[in-house]
């Protein structure tokens, strides 16, 4: 069975592996070189860079299955691989990361909410969202330290934003890293990555730190699909025998 993961997560890295163990045919897409490193090793042949809606047509025309295990808050890439296998008639699965809900947590739909939202609020605010929303912060960026990933592309986009400080790491974080990252604020802001995406480390130190939340709530596409370990179980009944003793 030839199967077309889109990934680029830890947790993508991993059903990946496990569906090449199950001797499956694996093509993992990821637009990032960081994105490839993590499935180094993976068993999974790799396809790096962004593609249009052609190239991504073209990437999973021989395949039987697409599996979009894309970041929960991929909402465009989940509608363009929604969209292209519609068009080349391929069978389409979401997998999802579980949720996490924060009792204590504000909620907003957006970055430019969250920052509408503490810009009438007093105290040093936390953003672990990602690059790609930290402008929305520029209004209170005097106020703002922001941790995003370590990668090139990421720093020349950060380079001259109005944001207080900049810390350039990868993750992932543990408990103890959080604490001394998100020392001195009064607000974390965050999406809900769920346990692969460290919620869990960021919400205790937030609490430990007796620092407000603010999540960002999570697109439809991130909610909607099935979990990975319910992935894994429906494809290890799929493949046949045959194929789970090729490798």
């Amino acid at each position: 069975m030839k199967i077309t993961v889109f990934a680029g997560t830890g947790d993508g890295r991993e059903l990946c592996m496990y569906l090449a163990s199950l001797g499956a045919d694996v093509t993992a897409s990821v637009t990032t070189e960081y994105g490839a490193e993590l499935l180094n090793d993976s068993g999974a042949k790799v396809c790096c860079g962004r593609l249009d809606a052609d190239g991504m047509r073209a990437l999973i025309h021989s395949c039987d299955v697409v599996i979009d295990a894309t970041h929960p808050y991929a909402a465009e890439a989940s509608r363009n691989i929604i969209d292209a296998c519609r068009a080349e008639q391929i069978e389409y699965i979401r997998a999802v990361r579980q949720e996490i809900k924060s009792e204590n947590a504000v909620y907003v739909d957006s970055a430019a909410e969250a920052a509408e939202y503490l810009s009438t609020a007093d105290g040093e605010v936390f953003v672990s969202t990602g690059s790609k929303e930290l402008a929305d912060f520029e209004r209170i960026g005097s106020r703002v330290t922001a941790r995003v990933l370590d990668a090139e592309p990421v720093r020349r986009m950060c380079s001259g934003m109005n944001i207080g400080k900049i810390i350039y790491k990868r993750p992932p974080f543990d408990l103890e890293e959080n604490l001394e990252d998100m020392s001195g604020c009064s607000y974390l802001v965050t999406k809900d990555g769920g346990d692969t995406g460290g919620m869990p480390e960021k919400l205790r130190a937030a609490e430990l730190l007796s620092m407000s939340v603010v999540v960002i709530t999570r697109p439809e596409s991130g909610r909607d699909g099935y979990t990975f370990d319910r992935v894994k179980k429906m494809f290890r009944s799929r493949l046949s025998p045959e194929e789970q003793c090729e490798k």
